[in-house]
């Protein structure tokens, strides 16, 4: 997958990034098949998902990878809900905090 990193992340910080979100990818396209349209809003949301964390302070790029399939695995049980970043999906019932 390639993405573009944003100038406010060090060296260390991108290449994790990068990593935890080539791992997340290849898990999800290894477990489910998407649609093209799915495929462009997933890869967006994993890795703007997963950039935040990193700004954060995680370091670990299975913990952001495994975060990242999380991230896809709610948007893929709750299609008719919308996601805003950093806001808990909400459900007919529920909330999912990511």
């Amino acid at each position: 997958m390639h993405i573009t990193v944003r100038n406010d992340l060090d060296e260390e910080q991108s290449r994790i990034l990068l990593s935890a979100c080539d791992i997340a990818w290849r898990r999800v396209t290894q477990a489910v098949t998407l649609t093209p349209t799915q495929q462009v809003y997933a890869r967006s949301a994993v890795c703007a998902h997963l950039l935040d964390i990193v700004r954060h302070g995680e370091r670990n790029k299975h913990r952001l990878a495994s975060r990242g399939v999380f991230l896809i695995c709610g948007l893929l049980a709750c299609p008719d809900c919308k996601y805003v970043q950093g806001r808990p999906l909400q459900t007919s019932g529920a909330q999912i905090v990511f």
